[in-house]
C-alpha cells in the first residue's frame, strides 16, 4: 500500500475556540430519535467544566460523563410551572467580546440536579470554531456560524441516555450509549442448539431479540451470517448479557451509526481471528481513511517502536470444537522450531506445537491424537506471545494448528504499540470530515520517524473536553499494513 499525500493545513491566523452543545430531552419509548429535537423542546447546555467519553468496540455499552457547576446557564422550554418554581423570568443583558450585546430572557435559567432524570436522552457535540475576527450582526448569527463550523456534518460525539446524576457540586451526569436499552430487554428461553447471529438479531429472524428496542442488526453483519455455535439461553438473561458474553469467543458487538444517523448493532470477530469476512477490520466500509500527522495532530506520543525476532515469537491459538453434544475450548501454542534451518531443511519441521489443552478421555476415544510431543507446560515468558482466536465454530485440532501457523507467517512483526493523544480537531483536517470511532482504521504519517508509518486499527478512544482543552487518546495495538518501500 502507498501512503497518501500529506494534509494541507489552513495556515491563516485565527483563534481556536472550544465549542460544545449538550441536548437533553425525554426519551421516546417506542423509537430512537435520529434527528435533534427542536431547541425549544429540550434542555440545551453550551458550557461545561469537563466532558469525558469512552469508546471501544470491545464493549457493547460505552459511557460518558459531563460535569458542570451549579449556575451553568441552560436554555429550556418555558412553562408557567417552571417560571413560578424557578423564577426564570429574569431579564438581563450581556456584552460579548466582539462588542455584541445580547439579552437573556426567561428562556434561560441555572442548572440544578432536579433538571436531569435517569432515562432522559442526551446528545453531545464537541468541536472547534476558528475565530478570524469576523463581526456578526447579532448573537444569534454568531452562534449559528460557530456551531455550523464546529460541529462538522452535525454528527454527535456521543448519543445515549442518562443513567445517573449526582447532587454534589459540580453536578455530574453519567451516561451510557444507545445500547443501554438492551439491558431492559429479556431474551427467550432457547437451546441448547446451534444458531447464527441472524437467527438471534436479524429483523424478522427466528428469534428477533432486538424487536422493540429501537435497534436493528447492521446490514453488513446480516450479509455475513456469522455462526455462533451451540448456545443455551434462559429467560433471566437480557440481550445485553448475551451480546457481552460473546466477547469470550472473540466476537464483539457494538453500536455503529449509518450515514443518515440510524443506529445499528454491528457484530465482528476480533482482529486476532485473521482477515476473515466477519473481522472488525471489515466493519468500517468507508474508503476514506483518516490521516494522523505526527508533526501537526499529535499532542503526546506514547507509542513504542517494536521489531520482534521471529525466533522469539509464539502464537497462542484458541478455538471451539465439538465433543459429542458439547462445545469445548481448545488451546495450542505454535512457535518456530529452533532446529529448523530454513526452506531447504527436510529433516526438521518448521513449527513446534506446545502447551496443548489436555484431551479428555472422550476425545481420545473419538480418535483425537495429542499434537504436542511434551506433556509439560513450556514457559514462554521470554517470548512475544500473540493471541489468536479462530472464527470457525467446530474447528478440529489440525485445522486450528494450520490457522495458527498461517497467522504466524502473516503477522507483522514491525510496527508500534501503545497510544497517542491527538488534538480534537482531527476530523476537521481530514478529507470527508469523519469523526473517529473505535474499530476504524487510521494511517500514521511521520517524516521524522518513518518506522511508525502505516495503517493501524483503533481499539479504544478516550475523549476529554473542558477547561484543559480538547484531546483524544487513541489506543493502537495493531499494525495492519506497512507502506511499500520506494
Amino acid at each position: 500500500m502507498k501512503l497518501p499525500e500529506a494534509i494541507i493545513i489552513d495556515g491563516k491566523e485565527c483563534l481556536d475556540i472550544l465549542c460544545c452543545k449538550i441536548l437533553i430531552w425525554e426519551a421516546n419509548s417506542d423509537v430512537i430519535e435520529i434527528n435533534d429535537p427542536d431547541e425549544n423542546k429540550c434542555l440545551v447546555i453550551r458550557e461545561c467544566e469537563s466532558i469525558e467519553i469512552n469508546d471501544t468496540y470491545k464493549k457493547l455499552i460505552n459511557s460518558a460523563s459531563v460535569r458542570f457547576p451549579r449556575g451553568t446557564v441552560i436554555k429550556r422550554t418555558i412553562t408557567s410551572e417552571n417560571i413560578d418554581k424557578e423564577g426564570a423570568t429574569t431579564v438581563y443583558t450581556e456584552r460579548l467580546i466582539d462588542g455584541t450585546v445580547i439579552e437573556k430572557r426567561k428562556g434561560y435559567s441555572t442548572a440544578q440536579p432536579t433538571d436531569f432524570k435517569v432515562g432522559q436522552r442526551i446528545r453531545i457535540y464537541l468541536g472547534y470554531y476558528k475565530d478570524r475576527g469576523k463581526v456578526f450582526k447579532n448573537a444569534t448569527e454568531r452562534l449559528q456560524t460557530m456551531e455550523k463550523e464546529a460541529f462538522v456534518k452535525n454528527v454527535p460525539d456521543f448519543d445515549g441516555y442518562i443513567v445517573k446524576c449526582s447532587v454534589n457540586t459540580p453536578i455530574e451526569i453519567k451516561c451510557e450509549n444507545l445500547a443501554s436499552g438492551l439491558k431492559r430487554k429479556n431474551v427467550v428461553k432457547l437451546g441448547p442448539m446451534i444458531v447464527t447471529v441472524n437467527d438471534l438479531l436479524k429483523e424478522g429472524g427466528k428469534y428477533d431479540l432486538l424487536k422493540g428496542t429501537g435497534l436493528k442488526l447492521h446490514p453488513k453483519t446480516a450479509e455475513r451470517d456469522i455462526n455462533i455455535g451451540k448456545i443455551q439461553l434462559t429467560e433471566d438473561l437480557t440481550v445485553a448479557d448475551v451480546l457481552t458474553e460473546w466477547n469470550k469467543y472473540g466476537l464483539y458487538s457494538f453500536i455503529r451509526k449509518d450515514t443518515d444517523g440510524t443506529p445499528y448493532v454491528m457484530v465482528g470477530h476480533t482482529y486476532l481471528s485473521g482477515n476473515v469476512a466477519s473481522s472488525i477490520l471489515n466493519t468500517d466500509g468507508s474508503s476514506d481513511t483518516p490521516q494522523i500527522q505526527f508533526d501537526y495532530h499529535v499532542a503526546q506520543d506514547n507509542l513504542t517502536l517494536m521489531n520482534c525476532d521471529p525466533r522469539y515469537l509464539a502464537v497462542s491459538a484458541e478455538g471451539f470444537k465439538f465433543e459429542g453434544n458439547k462445545q469445548i475450548k481448545y488451546n495450542v501454542t505454535v512457535r518456530l522450531n529452533p532446529e529448523w534451518t530454513g526452506q531447504n531443511d527436510t529433516e526438521h519441521k518448521k513449527f513446534q506445537i506446545l502447551n496443548e489443552t489436555k484431551l479428555s478421555k472422550k476425545s481420545l476415544k473419538l480418535g483425537a491424537i495429542p499434537k504436542s510431543k511434551t506433556k509439560d507446560r513450556v514457559n514462554l515468558s521470554a517470548y512475544n506471545v500473540i493471541p489468536y482466536v479462530s472464527s470457525k465454530i467446530g474447528i478440529s485440532e489440525d485445522e486450528l494448528i494450520k490457522e495458527a501457523e498461517a497467522f504466524f507467517e502473516g503477522y507483522n512483526r514491525n510496527g508500534v504499540e501503545g497510544s497517542i493523544t491527538i488534538f480534537g480537531d482531527l476530523h476537521r483536517t481530514n478529507l470527508g470530515m469523519r469523526h473517529l470511532e473505535s474499530g476504524m482504521k487510521v494511517v500514521l504519517l511521520d517524516k521524522r520517524e518513518p518506522e511508525k508509518q502505516g495503517w493501524y486499527l483503533i481499539e479504544e478512544i478516550n475523549t476529554k473536553f473542558g477547561v484543559n482543552g480538547f484531546r483524544q487518546t487513541l489506543k493502537l495495538p495493531y499494525c495492519i499494513a506497512k507502506p511499500e518501500k520506494e
